[in-house]
């Protein structure tokens, strides 16, 4: 890079590498190469953070003082990943290059508890502000440095962790006290050791997100926030970052992603100019000290792949030079004679994945990847296929004033994406004789991903819109539709793993799942067809009550009734054979079953001028049935020992105009109430 190009940059130019997997030795090294190559001044290693062993800090190094907990960490891990961080620190050092580890706290070992029993208060939920936490937070700090002494700093979140800070109950501290009292432990350490603390403020809830943005400026207004170019995540539909205009007084560093995390995860056809441009316009506005972006996922890199490209359009708005010349010429050197047609073939892509994995402009898919049926069911999905579909929660993906329009116009948008995808593939298939092997079959596999994806989305819609239909009807025409529609997702899904094996996108697993290669569509309709049985048979027992005046199957398809949450704090499932909606998320009963968090409401219709009798059909995770219910202004707390279900009968006296009443159900310990079912008498 020449001394010109150097002085165009960004004061800081950054990439995050190994999001969120182990530390790969030959990646971490070429991607180091490339950031001295490119003229980088900042890296960030992300590793595999949501690994309740290996994940932040605390699986990189050594605890000292508190070594009686390192039997709980991988030695093996933690070795290989001192070394190789280590050993490219000093390539980043001589070069100029600042580097730095991603970290999520609460985070507290397993036997922390046991050790120190102090730290648990009357409900058994961690005592944030204890002396304990406070003293073993500051030494990991030190440790972790010690180990790792030529790392720049660390790059602070305060959410996906054992103990999720914000979402403690029965506390000395309020939230923005424990962010403060967490974080200023971090901070001060970090300043102590003559390291650099940057924080994430990452919240899904926009009160959070004020909250901890003040906290951050109390501690210190010479700390870095560094925040998404994208209002809460990495979503192609969500607005730009309205929230960069609540930071005043700190310095304020952009973190972008240019790899796909939300649209395709690098294994479809991706190229960003539109989105990437105009967010990074609209970023400088506010004046940032730079950007880092991420340019890898769950192990899928960008070198070597056609969607390289946007790194090289991320490094030209960098520099300040021309985006379309910079696209032309990584095509160029990529393609050769074939470069044009290459990149004429990528020019749609954005939108092509915009109106795929999207739902008229909706978040509608799972990190891009084929969703799960709890996540269709908490992210109303099926509503949306009701011709009187109504979301009142109010969450981050919901873009503001969405429309679905006809349920046509829905069909009409998947059935575009086929058929252009179909087009696109063809066109691959014709450049074969004209490209390299190697550079041809990244393109005959991301293009053939993108066809097969296209005609799975398409028929996703038909099995929601079957399963409610056959709800809102009774009509058993929709369950034979659903069982086609299954049918042909099994299909596609077999044509997939024939063609493409482990390279088929709906194969791919997440870093979070058990198995590598997770297969998505077997599962899912797996799971589907017994979500189906349970509720239709609750459907049957609600409907032969006939002195219901509502009713609501509690995680169903058909559940509705304005259903508000707190983003992914309200799972559904199936126990005792029952459909239910917990107060909670099923992996937060893995990660942090010591405290209580998570609440869902409903709004439930109600007589007028009437006395109503709320039925509550209810069950728990554990021996206990601990919960909040708050119907209208009324609260009731439960805590009692339960032997199988339980139905709960609560009062509810309506005005004269009072059609509705919203009901809502709190976790608030460790055991996880269960709601299978609500009635209105």
């Amino acid at each position: 890079m020449s001394d010109l190009d150097k002085n165009r940059m960004k004061h800081v130019c950054g990439i995050s590498v190994c999001n969120p997997v182990e530390i790969d030795e030959e990646y971490v090294n070429y991607t180091v190469d490339y950031a001295i190559k490119k003229g980088y001044n900042h890296i960030q290693f992300i590793g595999p953070i949501h690994n309740p062993v290996k994940g932040n800090v605390d699986g990189m190094a050594l605890y000292q003082k508190y070594s009686e907990f390192n039997n709980e960490k991988d030695l093996a891990y933690i070795e290989k990943a001192t070394r190789i961080i280590n050993k490219v620190c000093e390539k980043t050092y001589v070069a100029g290059i600042k580097t730095y580890v991603w970290h999520h706290e609460l985070e507290l070992p397993n036997g922390f508890k046991q050790a120190f029993p102090r730290i648990l208060n009357e409900n058994d939920d961690i005592e944030v502000s204890s002396s304990e936490v406070e003293d073993f937070l500051r030494h990991k700090i030190i440790d972790f440095f010690a180990q790792y002494p030529k790392i720049d700093g660390i790059i602070l979140t305060l959410h996906e962790t054992k103990v999720p800070l914000l979402k403690l109950k029965n506390q000395k501290l309020g939230k923005m006290e424990r962010v403060k009292f967490v974080t200023k432990i971090l901070y001060d350490t970090c300043c102590q050791l003559g390291k650099e603390l940057i924080v994430r403020p990452f919240a899904s809830v926009e009160e959070d997100y004020a909250m901890m943005m003040q906290a951050y400026e109390d501690i210190s207004t010479e700390m870095t926030v560094m925040d998404k170019w994208t209002q809460f995540d990495w979503s192609l539909c969500l607005p730009d970052n309205a929230f960069y205009a609540k930071i005043e007084k700190n310095p304020l560093l952009v973190e972008t992603d240019i790899f796909g995390e939300f649209f395709g995860k690098g294994r479809l056809p991706l190229m960003l100019k539109d989105h990437i441009v105009q967010k990074y316009a609209y970023c400088e506005q506010y004046g940032p000290l730079g950007y880092c972006s991420r340019i890898d996922r769950n192990g899928e890199q960008p070198f070597g792949s056609v969607n390289e490209v946007n790194l090289d359009i991320m490094h030209a708005c960098l520099q300040g030079t021309d985006v379309d010349c910079a696209i032309d010429l990584f095509f160029a050197e990529k393609y050769g004679d074939a470069a044009e047609q290459v990149r004429l073939l990528m020019e749609p892509t954005e939108d092509i994945l915009r109106k795929m994995i999207y739902l008229k402009g909706l978040y509608f898919s799972e990190l891009s990847m084929f969703p799960k049926l709890n996540h269709c069911k908490n992210h109303f999905y099926f509503e949306i296929m009701k011709e009187d579909y109504t979301i009142a929660s109010n969450e981050w993906f919901i873009p503001p004033k969405w429309e679905r329009g006809t349920l046509e116009s829905v069909f009409s948008e998947k059935r575009e994406v086929v058929e252009l995808s179909e087009r696109l593939y063809e066109k691959v298939l014709a450049l074969k004789t004209y490209i390299a092997k190697e550079a041809y079959e990244d393109l005959n596999v991301k293009f053939l991903n993108l066809k097969l994806c296209a005609a799975i989305w398409e028929t996703l819609v038909y099995v929601f819109l079957n399963y409610t239909k056959y709800f809102e009807t009774c009509d058993s025409h929709y369950e034979d539709e659903l069982k086609v529609s299954l049918d042909e997702l099994l299909a596609l899904h077999r044509i997939g793993t024939s063609e493409l094996g482990e390279k088929f996108y709906c194969c791919l697993g997440d870093n979070m799942e058990s198995s590598s290669n997770f297969e998505y569509i077997p599962s899912f309709v797996k799971e589907l067809q017994e979500s189906f049985e349970a509720e239709k048979m609750t459907f049957a027992e609600m409907k032969n009550k006939k002195e219901l005046y509502d009713f609501i199957i509690c995680g169903g398809g058909s559940e509705g009734h304005k259903l508000q949450k707190e983003v992914n704090f309200s799972d559904t499932l199936i126990c005792n054979g029952r459909l239910c909606r917990i107060p909670g998320n099923s992996k937060g009963m893995e990660w942090s079953a010591i405290n209580g968090h998570g609440w869902f409401s409903y709004a439930l219709k109600v007589r007028p001028n009437a006395q109503n009798v709320i039925q509550i059909h209810c069950g728990s995770m554990g021996r206990n049935l601990d919960m909040q219910i708050t119907l209208g202004n009324v609260v009731t707390e439960i805590k009692e020992e339960l032997n199988g279900d339980k139905i709960i009968e609560l009062n509810y006296s309506s005005g004269d105009d009072e059609n509705e009443v919203r009901i809502r159900f709190d976790r608030i310990t460790g055991y996880t109430p269960c709601i299978y079912d609500i009635g209105v008498k």
